[in-house]
């Protein structure tokens, strides 16, 4: 586990996982609903910033300010990301408009759907990877030896 990674290489290692899952933390009685993230932004100030569909309560009943997980993770890579951060409901239109000016899917999904924006300051990272595969798998098989050999001689006699 490393919680001090260096920004390129964090920038890096987020644009090849491309996609979290959103948890919006916290002990508020309104929360965000968990999401799926697949597109977003990962500016040099350790910000994220990404839309997720608006609500269907009226969004002054959420907290503008709010703690978040980001769990970054995709099946075939070895290594997965575990972001906590404040998270922040980005409320400018003209912010908006920018981040949906990037993309042609963006602007798409915009079309179809409400979006809200939602920023991210990273404030932990949790990086754990790069294990062999075989590690895990030779541990395990090690366990299961143990267990046997511990428990296979549940028909002995016992003398006492």
């Amino acid at each position: 586990m490393n919680t001090n990674l260096p920004g390129k290489f964090l920038k890096r290692k987020l644009s090849e996982l491309n996609s979290a899952l959103f948890f919006a933390e916290g002990d508020s009685l309104f929360k965000l609903p968990n999401h799926l993230v697949t597109e977003m932004e990962i500016n040099d100030d350790g910000e994220i910033r990404f839309v997720i569909p608006k609500p269907a309560q009226n969004i002054e009943a959420f907290d503008k300010e709010f703690p978040v997980r980001l769990e970054f993770f995709k099946k075939g890579i070895a290594y997965r990301l575990k972001i906590q951060g404040k998270g922040f409901i980005v409320e400018d239109s003209a912010e908006m408009e920018k981040w949906l000016s990037y993309s042609t899917s963006r602007q798409e999904k915009a079309k179809n759907e409400s979006l809200l924006m939602i920023k991210v300051s990273v404030q932990f990272v949790d990086y754990t990877g790069n294990i062999s595969g075989s590690f895990p798998s030779r541990l395990k098989m090690a366990g299961m030896q143990l267990t046997d050999w511990l428990f296979s001689h549940k028909n002995a006699p016992v003398s006492v």
